[in-house]
C-alpha cells in the first residue's frame, strides 16, 4: 500500500510530483505508468508491478509525463553494484511509491553484498526461523503447519475444518434426498390420480347402449351406470344403420337430466 503523504499547509513548500503518462480510454477509465510500446493497434503501459496491454481502437487520448520509472531508472544507473546501501535506500523508495518488481530488485541488490541482511529479507518476504531465513511457506512447514483450502493451520485446526466441511456436505445431501423424495411422492400420488380416474371413465363407459323400440316412433335410451342418469329422445322408425357404431363423449357429464320423451 502506498504510503500517505501529507502536505505542510505553506505555500513555498510544494514538492516536485512524480508524474506518470496517463492512457484515458472511452468511458473514463486510466492506466497510469510509462509507455514502453506503441503499434498501430495496441499500446503497452508498464504500471510498475507489470505491463498492461490496451488495444489502441480503446484509448480516448493520451497524457505523457515523467513517471516514477523514469526516475527509478534514473537513480539505479548511479548506483554501482556494491552500492548496498544505495540499493537498499532505492529499495524503500520504490516500494513507497509502489513499484513493487522494482524495489525487489533493489533488495536482491543489497543481499549480494548482505546475504542475511534483516531488512532485505524481510522486505522479500523471508522470515527467520531456528536461525534461518527462510520462505514463509518453507518456515510453516517448518513449524508443523498444514496448508488447508488455502490457508496455514495445525493438524488439529485442518482436522476440525475438514469434520465441519463433512458435516455441511452430510446435511446438504440429506436435505437434497429428502426434496427428491418428496417430488417423487408427489409425482405418484399424481399419476396415481391420473390412473384412478382413467379407470372410472372406462367403468362408466362399459354399458354404453343405443336401444331402440320398434312401433313407428322408437324411444332411446343411453345408459351411464356410474351417475344413475338417462338421457331419453324420440327416434324415427325404422331407424337408418349408423355409419359407425356411436361414440361416448369425451368426458363423462357431471350430472345429466332426463328429459320426458
Amino acid at each position: 500500500m502506498r504510503a500517505a503523504r501529507f502536505l505542510l499547509p505553506l505555500v513555498f513548500i510544494v514538492p516536485t510530483p512524480l508524474l506518470a503518462d496517463d492512457v484515458f480510454l472511452q468511458g473514463g477509465a486510466k492506466f497510469s505508468g510509462r509507455i514502453v510500446e506503441q503499434t498501430e493497434t495496441m499500446i503497452s503501459i508498464d504500471m510498475g508491478d507489470g505491463v498492461v496491454g490496451v488495444a489502441l481502437s480503446r484509448v480516448d487520448h493520451i497524457v505523457k509525463a515523467p513517471s516514477a520509472l523514469d526516475a527509478y531508472d534514473r537513480k539505479a544507473a548511479k548506483l554501482g553494484p556494491k552500492d548496498t546501501e544505495g540499493w537498499r535506500g532505492l529499495g524503500r523508495w520504490a516500494g513507497q511509491e509502489g513499484l513493487g518488481a522494482q524495489s525487489h530488485f533493489a533488495y536482491q541488490k543489497v543481499l549480494v553484498s548482505l546475504p542475511d541482511d534483516p531488512e532485505a529479507r524481510e522486505a522479500l518476504g523471508f522470515v527467520l526461523f531456528d536461525g534461518r531465513w527462510m520462505a514463509e511457506d518453507e518456515s510453516y512447514i517448518a513449524q508443523g503447519y498444514v496448508k488447508y483450502d488455502g490457508e496455514w493451520m495445525t493438524p488439529a485446526e485442518a482436522q476440525l475444518e475438514q469434520e465441519s466441511a463433512a458435516a455441511e456436505q452430510a446435511r446438504q445431501d440429506a436435505e437434497r434426498q429428502a426434496r427428491d423424495e418428496e417430488t417423487a411422492k408427489l409425482q405418484a400420488e399424481a399419476q396415481a390420480a391420473k390412473a384412478g380416474k382413467q379407470a372410472q371413465w372406462e367403468q362408466s363407459t362399459q354399458n354404453w347402449a343405443v336401444p331402440v323400440y320398434p312401433g313407428g316412433w322408437g324411444y332411446g335410451v343411453n345408459t351411464w351406470p356410474a351417475t344413475g342418469a338417462g338421457n331419453h329422445w324420440l327416434q324415427q322408425w325404422p331407424p337408418k344403420p349408423p355409419s359407425e357404431p356411436p361414440k361416448p363423449p369425451s368426458e363423462p357429464p357431471e350430472r345429466i337430466e332426463a328429459a320426458t320423451p
